[in-house]
């Protein structure tokens, strides 16, 4: 099974390296404007949530999240998440998460992200798109 945790400020220097490839690698994936030193900066200064999924001590995946005061309420937005064997953990964080954000007096849980995503979290609704126009 495997063990979900919310990194400490001060623990972030210490699990970075374990999960910084894999951020990056997922920020250029979604080409989106956000990178692994970006995502570093914002957990270290405490401005972002780390949150690191475990199994027999090995980091297998993580994720980056921010309370957001929207227009709407108040949400809990994921800028990235990374991982393998999702399947194994996925739910697990999934409530993890949702019970973070309760407790921070969130009313959503928000992500932006490859169209894949939506197969996902099927009950997830499209509520914005992003799109991009390349000059010439």
């Amino acid at each position: 099974m495997a063990v979900i945790e919310l990194a400490g400020v001060h623990q972030i220097d210490g699990v970075w390296p374990q999960v910084s490839d894999g951020f990056e690698k997922a920020c250029r994936k979604t080409g989106g404007s956000l990178d692994a030193p970006y995502l570093w900066a914002e957990t270290r200064a405490g401005r972002a949530f780390l949150i690191v999924v475990s199994e027999d001590s090995a980091v297998i995946a993580a994720s980056v999240w921010r309370f957001e005061n929207w227009a709407s309420g108040r949400k809990l937005n994921c800028l990235a998440l990374h991982g393998r064997a999702m399947t194994e953990w996925l739910q697990q964080h999934r409530e993890f998460v949702t019970a973070m954000a309760k407790a921070g007096g969130a009313t959503a849980l928000v992500a932006d992200g490859r169209v894949g995503w939506a197969r996902t979290f099927p009950d997830a609704k499209l509520i914005r798109q992003t799109c991009e126009i390349q000059l010439s």
